[in-house]
């Protein structure tokens, strides 16, 4: 609440982002003032920025499991949920959700996900609103589209991850201030991606637009969850760069590397080759202006970044006669995809976002 007092704004509606993943749900809180700026609702004790503050992360491992894992996050939307109606009592809240899935545009249900198996061919905006009027004793609200009924549960806003994401990258945190075509690959447990074109994510004529993590790289390679062979991100995913350092995780692999452990290193630049080449594949078919990363995998910076730079120059049909688009780590990191996902809630139920305030020492992107 200091947050919002300090920007000299009145809120008008708050948000619960969440990005349910195999392994893991981010969630966190978001307050929109009438200006159209959204900031983090708790203010850092140590350091950092109200976004990190206002992050939850909570590990799992019921990805197989729908009913388990639409519990676990109606669980986690409840806490949310009962923390903004004690701040705030009586603000309009939303709720989103972005997900590791295809997702219909139309419907919000999970067509199909490589990675979350209980949540293939589901209804996620119903079944997340029940599960969580379950657990309070709340109505969901019978509005349609997605808004705020007093005394009753809102029903979740549901994108896909990468989607999510790469709108909170070209909205909240855009490197230029022109015409900008950005292609976004988030690198985790796969690899998701979107094509951003002057700050509008294409969601493509299905909802299923960059499904980057699925081009074939390596058609005598490994099969796929998707049911391909060879995919992208069987090469380029956090369990490829753990595999390829010999290590328990990538979260391990990613700290020793940074560390400065030799095969660490080694194993983070040879995930970084093989990004390279399938950015030089994305570049000569789309031909955006940058490449943003995000993921978890893209904490590793630069000894990530510049082979796959490398690599895009070396493998880019006409590399040398062209502008070789930039490539970059995301700027809002790893909550990219809970920020994305709580942004587009709100505007779904009718309040424009405009600027992210993300705490003390920071300033709005736009």
């Amino acid at each position: 609440m200091a947050d919002v007092v300090r920007a000299g704004s009145t809120p008008v509606a708050a948000s619960i982002g969440m990005d349910v993943g195999g392994g893991a749900v981010k969630a966190g809180t978001v307050v929109l003032t009438a200006d159209g700026t959204l900031t983090g609702t708790v203010l850092p004790g140590g350091g950092g920025s109200a976004m990190e503050a206002a992050e939850t992360r909570i590990e799992h491992q019921v990805e197989s499991d729908g009913d388990a894992l639409s519990a676990l996050c109606a669980a986690v939307a409840r806490d949310q949920y009962i923390g903004l109606r004690s701040r705030w009592p009586g603000l309009p809240v939303v709720w989103g959700v972005s997900a590791a899935a295809w997702i219909d545009p139309h419907s919000g249900r999970s067509v199909f996900s490589p990675h979350l198996g209980g949540w293939r061919d589901r209804a996620l905006p119903q079944d997340l609103s029940r599960a969580l009027s379950g657990l309070t004793g709340l109505p969901v609200t019978p509005e349609e589209p997605i808004g705020h009924t007093p005394g009753a549960i809102p029903v979740p806003s549901v994108v896909n991850d990468a989607d999510a994401a790469a709108w909170a990258e070209a909205r909240l945190a855009p490197s230029t201030d022109g015409p900008d075509r950005m292609v976004f690959v988030a690198i985790g447990t796969g690899i998701g991606g979107a094509l951003v074109r002057d700050g509008a994510v294409d969601i493509g004529e299905h909802g299923m637009a960059g499904e980057f993590g699925h081009m074939t790289m390596d058609p005598s390679g490994p099969p796929c969850p998707c049911g391909n062979t060879g995919c992208w991100e069987l090469l380029v995913s956090a369990d490829a760069l753990a595999a390829r350092a010999g290590r328990t995780s990538a979260r391990a692999t990613i700290d020793d590397a940074l560390d400065g452990d030799p095969a660490c290193r080694d194993a983070v630049a040879g995930t970084g080759r093989w990004l390279g080449r399938g950015l030089a594949t994305l570049a000569a078919v789309l031909d955006p202006g940058r490449f943003v990363i995000g993921g978890g995998v893209a904490a590793t910076g630069e000894l990530l970044l510049a082979p796959a730079r490398e690599e895009l120059a070396r493998h880019l049909p006409g590399g040398r006669r062209r502008p070789l688009p930039s490539v970059s780590v995301a700027t809002l990191g790893n909550r990219s995809g809970w920020v994305g996902a709580a942004g587009v809630a709100l505007e779904r139920a009718g309040w424009p976002v405009r600027a992210l305030s993300t705490g003390p020492g920071s300033s709005s992107a736009r």
